[in-house]
């Protein structure tokens, strides 16, 4: 069996590399006629666009143009030269035009011109249940909370916090969460953790501190003093009492003694509020 050397290999991707200068110094001149005539489009006028991939994607567009029609409608057209049937081609294509389409937000024609001796076996076109026309949305805080809570999944019960409801229900959604959260955990751990992602997700909505301080006065595990958020929030606080108390004359020991930090806290804070 005739095995293709390294050289073969060297050779073949010279010869593509000369291809492909050819067509990029000539397309204009070479494709635009022939889009015209073969397509039927009619192009007033074109400009050259770069467009730049990420490098995890295994080559460029060949060639992009921004074009105009008689009627001063703008478009991109994007054209692809092959002189080999890529069984890919057709998924390539549809990724070029997701990318293309996030940079320019304007229709996109893509135009494959096939070069090889034999008849393109390509598939040109997708089937309609592949082709991406857009999304569906669920928008959480328009689907009502006691629906959310109402669910048997934990996950979906904590989302009731994102859900719809009126302000001055705040605590009555709260304790409808965390009465069906225990009645749907059978460990402190699981209920601890269903907590603490309530926690974070009433900080999308800036209910954490009304959340905090309800879960302080319930008998639960959740301890806010161990929430990362807390600390670092407290921290700063910490940090600027000692240097506002420094400012105002008060020793170094005093400020540790007021503010429960160690001396070395307690200069570090003063460093760190002079430098800035």
């Amino acid at each position: 069996m005739f095995k293709e050397s390294d050289n073969t290999k060297k050779d073949s991707k010279s010869v593509g590399n000369i291809y492909d200068r050819i067509f990029r110094e000539n397309a204009p001149a070479i494709f635009i006629p022939l889009i015209e005539l073969q397509l039927n489009i009619e192009i007033l006028k074109y400009e050259s666009l770069e467009f730049k991939m990420s490098k995890n994607l295994e080559r460029e567009v060949d060639f992009l143009y921004k074009i105009y029609d008689k009627q001063g409608k703008q478009s991109i057209l994007h054209l692809e030269s092959q002189t080999k049937n890529n069984p890919e081609m057709l998924a390539r294509m549809q990724e070029y035009h997701g990318l293309i389409y996030r940079r320019h937000k304007m229709p996109i024609r893509h135009i494959v011109v096939f070069l090889g001796k034999r008849k393109s076996t390509m598939k040109s076109s997708l089937s309609p249940n592949l082709i991406f026309t857009g999304f569906d949305m669920i928008n959480i805080t328009e689907i009502d909370s006691d629906q959310l809570i109402s669910s048997q999944i934990p996950e979906v019960v904590v989302m009731a916090l994102l859900g719809d409801f009126k302000k001055d229900q705040v605590e009555r959604i709260l304790n409808s969460i965390l009465k069906k959260l225990k009645s749907l955990t059978d460990s402190e751990e699981k209920l601890t953790k269903y907590i603490n992602q309530l926690v974070i997700l009433a900080r999308i909505r800036n209910l954490e501190k009304i959340i905090i301080e309800k879960l302080e006065n319930m008998p639960i595990s959740y301890n806010v003093e161990k929430d990362s958020l807390y600390l670092r929030g407290l921290q700063k606080g910490r940090a600027e009492a000692a240097w506002k108390m420094f400012k105002a004359g008060n020793s170094i020991e005093i400020i540790s003694t007021t503010l429960e930090l160690t001396i070395e806290q307690v200069k570090a804070y003063i460093d760190k509020f002079e430098v800035n």
